[in-house]
């Protein structure tokens, strides 16, 4: 793709997307030709496109205690990680890291390898890592599409992107979450809360 994906979220609306070639929700190909309007209040009988329930249901769009940022940063032998915790969305695909960086620091290059790896699988870009220099290789991955929605989370932007909203500090612009449950506490951004909410899809 050689345009970026353009994401408009709308005052107390869906999300617009614009440019996307390809998307999926729950596991099957969506069609995304043209705009698309993905619900994000949560109540739509139509997910995950907007069906107007946001102006029936009194939906607030807007963040207005935002989460305070906080990027820590750690120095590895061959490469360092950030982490943004304002970003991070709590799937804990990240688990593994610790011992990863124990054996990094003792000279382990498979295991630089694979804290790359790992932070790649990380979904909202709280994660992110840089080579310091050395041989190490970054392993190659490829989305399957653009936009993933995940059945009863979030939407994952998986290309480069831009978005009417600012980014975290040291969030990529490839790799982003966006809340659809409507009780993230961190909008337009995902905090994991539609973990809580029962029967949504």
């Amino acid at each position: 793709m050689s345009a970026p994906v353009i994401v408009t979220v709308l005052p107390d609306g869906p999300l617009k997307v614009s440019g996307a070639d390809s998307a999926s929700y729950c596991g099957e190909r969506m069609q995304v030709d043209g705009d698309v309007y993905l619900c994000r209040c949560g109540d739509s009988a139509n997910p995950p496109y907007c069906d107007g329930a946001h102006s029936r249901n009194g939906f607030d769009g807007g963040c207005e205690d935002p989460p305070e940022q906080e990027l820590r940063v750690w120095e590895g032998k061959t490469l360092r990680t950030h982490f943004n915790k304002a970003a991070c969305m709590h799937v804990y695909y990240c688990k593994p890291l610790d011992e990863l960086r124990e054996r990094e620091l003792a000279g382990d290059t498979a295991a630089a390898t694979e804290i790359m790896r790992v932070v790649g699988t990380c979904p909202s870009g709280a994660l992110r890592y840089e080579l310091k220099g050395g041989s190490v290789e970054p392993p190659a991955s490829e989305p399957q599409v653009c936009i993933d929605i995940v059945e009863g989370g979030e939407v994952r932007l998986q290309v480069p992107f831009e978005i009417n909203a600012a980014l975290h500090q040291g969030q990529p612009d490839d790799r982003a979450t966006l809340c659809r449950c409507g009780r993230s506490k961190n909008k337009p951004w995902c905090d994991g809360r539609h973990k809580g909410r029962k029967g949504f899809r």
